[in-house]
């Protein structure tokens, strides 16, 4: 399925909608041809049953976005946190992951108003900012940069650090001067429980979207916390593994 491209900064020529474990429910479907008409991209979809099946598909295919569905149907936890986690493991390409909580009605809207990029104010959790960046000016949604800190103080983080800065100086350096889209976001910093923090946060805020870098220094840990945000959260999450630059349009640069 081709659809007419609208003019965007992001390039998202092949999409791939994999139903891992059961049939997409209209209100994915009705998502998923939603961003294949604004990015004017042409949309596949399979039944494959594992991510490595998936992985290689998107390989084939060259797909520029796996939406994954797991939430049509009822699963185990720990099924479901070993799929998620071996998907983010595998797959090369931007995955959106609708988990078993999405409200479908909610989904079928298709509308992305509210943005949330996850981080820790490391140089690392900025690998797939540019990418959130783009789509949330795309979407003309509203996006917050939100921390969990699972430390016992917050000073670390608190404005006027050094790590704080050296975050927000290079946030800068990633949007086109004059484009005032960054001095409109904001930034949430809370403590307590990482997975079960941002689930909260997104939730408090009506959040349309989570962006998490699939990235950092510590994959294993990062997908462990992807995997319980996806299987708690009332919105999809997108992982970004890296800053890709060929999915952002020259023009946009």
């Amino acid at each position: 399925m081709a659809c007419v491209e609208a003019q965007t900064r992001l390039s998202i020529k092949n999409i791939l909608l994999g139903t891992v474990f059961s049939e997409a429910s209209p209100a994915i479907l009705s998502y998923t041809v939603g961003f294949a008409r604004r990015y004017g991209s042409t949309m596949s979809l399979t039944g494959a049953v594992s991510p490595r099946a998936i992985c290689e598909i998107v390989r084939n295919l060259r797909v520029d976005l796996a939406v994954i569905d797991t939430a049509t149907q009822e699963l185990q936890k720990a099924d479901l946190d070993s799929a998620t986690e071996e998907i983010l493991s595998t797959v090369p390409c931007p995955v959106l992951i609708i988990g078993p909580r999405v409200a479908q009605m909610e989904l079928a809207e298709g509308e992305l108003e509210r943005i949330l990029y996850v981080t820790d104010f490391t140089i690392s959790s900025l690998d797939g900012v540019s990418y959130a960046l783009a789509l949330a000016e795309d979407h003309d949604a509203q996006l917050r940069f939100v921390h969990v800190a699972e430390e016992t103080t917050m000073s670390p983080f608190h404005f006027g650090n050094s790590r704080t800065v050296a975050f927000r100086k290079r946030l800068e350096s990633m949007v086109a001067s004059g484009k005032g889209f960054l001095q409109k976001s904001e930034s949430v910093v809370q403590e307590g429980d990482r997975a079960e923090g941002l689930v909260r946060i997104a939730s408090n805020l009506h959040a349309s979207l989570i962006v998490m870098s699939a990235g950092g220094n510590q994959p294993p840990l990062l997908w462990r916390t992807a995997s319980q945000v996806i299987r708690r959260a009332h919105c999809p999450v997108l992982t970004v593994r890296g800053a890709s630059p060929e999915y952002l349009r020259s023009e946009a640069q």
